[in-house]
């Protein structure tokens, strides 16, 4: 839609909605809803009214934002406005569906959408007719944010800042908005954790830098996530040095920086000289295209299941340490102690960075590398001794075996 010297769809109407989830019309809803055989559960669930402050109060419109079922609501809220832009389909046989030549794209995500057209005059009318379509609903533009602009000039969408550069590339980059963002996260993150030990720190800015590391790795991102290293060092060198003020600066670098990664010639990754553990650069994350989804197709069709197994197996796996992916690949995605899933719903990726920073969270506590051969027993950790364990199974794996021998428990903390 964006790429290519042929493409003409020069100009793009970038908004959103404002209060979109509060304001969505219960009767317009149901509506569109027609016959639906739950139709009466919706509808108590729009008028069962919120407690604040211990008192009641009727909800005459929207659903609550946060809501399991908000964003589904809205997406049938909003069903037909790409119709109501103006957006045509082709369907041929022996084709991939598409649009029309001559017609506008519309792509939307929630509430955030933007329209591709062919001339500012085509903006501004999907624009009013957009806003026309969108009173009856109860719903209207954010007009501090709505904006049309040539695609040469670049609009944000998602946390993305996507333009065409001169040769029709599309370059799509992490939006400033998105690194002013997670910068302002790591230094009050950071901020917080002053007085903290190495283990806090590392347990509470890992999850962040992969997660969001791994949002934006199918972009142009690469001199960003260099960037980001610049500072997140700074931070974590001014942390250190607060920590100690009496100690000098090489005393400090030698408490906390070094090459804690054996895969990495880099002597400042700042880690836990007592654990081992390190902090993971934004940098490591290797940068992988995302594949474009053929045609309609949906996880939701029956006879896509190959189609969907086949691009799941496919896809590269996220921004976990180096022994972790080898050692779930060796097990093939399974727990050995009670062969399960190790992440369950693994192949459901999240959808913004927050989510990623959740996922690795999450799977930071609920993995652990169990050690065959025990270290007390004289057992390394060559990766032909370890294996990838849920952190449930690796304790119970422990208490047994503790009971077993009479030894006394030691509840395992990220290996045996």
């Amino acid at each position: 839609m964006t790429r290519g010297t042929r493409t003409n769809r020069n100009w793009v109407l970038d908004a959103d909605l404002s209060a979109a989830f509060d304001r969505i019309h219960h009767e317009r809803l149901m509506q569109t809803l027609g016959n639906f055989p739950a139709r009466g559960a919706i509808r108590g669930w729009l008028k069962a009214g919120v407690m604040e402050g211990g008192q009641w109060a009727p909800t005459e419109e929207g659903t609550p934002q946060g809501g399991v079922i908000s964003p589904l609501l809205l997406n049938v809220a909003l069903h037909g406005m790409e119709s109501a832009a103006g957006v045509e389909y082709r369907m041929q046989k022996g084709r991939e569906p598409g649009t029309k030549s001559g017609t506008p794209v519309l792509i939307r995500y929630a509430d955030d959408f933007v329209v591709l057209v062919h001339t500012r005059e085509e903006a501004e009318k999907a624009k009013r007719e957009l806003a026309e379509w969108l009173e009856p609903r109860g719903l209207r533009f954010n007009e501090e944010k709505a904006r049309i602009t040539q695609v040469s000039a670049g609009f944000d969408f998602l946390g993305f800042n996507i333009r065409r550069s001169r040769d029709g590339k599309a370059i799509i980059r992490p939006s400033q908005g998105a690194v002013r963002r997670i910068r302002e996260r790591l230094r009050t993150e950071v901020k917080a954790l002053h007085g903290a030990n190495v283990a806090v720190v590392l347990r509470r800015l890992s999850p962040i830098v992969r997660g969001w590391a791994t949002y934006y790795r199918g972009a142009v991102s690469s001199q960003t996530f260099k960037s980001l290293d610049a500072y997140t060092w700074r931070l974590t060198y001014k942390w250190a040095t607060r920590g100690h003020p009496k100690k000098s600066k090489p005393w400090v670098v030698q408490r906390y920086f070094g090459k804690f990664n054996k895969a990495r010639n880099d002597k400042w990754v700042f880690g836990d000289r007592e654990s081992g553990a390190y902090l993971p650069r934004f940098a490591w994350t290797p940068i992988v295209r995302h594949v474009m989804v053929k045609g309609a197709a949906s996880p939701d069709d029956p006879t896509l299941q190959d189609y969907w197994a086949t691009r799941r197996r496919k896809k590269a796996p996220p921004a976990m340490d180096k022994v972790s992916i080898q050692l779930a690949f060796r097990q093939k995605g399974l727990c050995p102690l009670c062969g399960e899933t190790l992440i369950t719903g693994a192949e459901y990726e999240p959808d913004d960075p927050r989510g990623w920073i959740d996922w690795f969270a999450a799977v930071a506590k609920r993995l652990h590398k169990h050690h065959f051969v025990h270290r007390r027993d004289g057992g390394g950790d060559e990766k032909n001794n370890l294996r990838l364990v849920h952190a449930d199974c690796h304790r119970q794996h422990h208490e047994a075996h503790d009971r077993r021998t009479g030894r006394k428990a030691n509840a395992p903390v990220g290996s045996a």
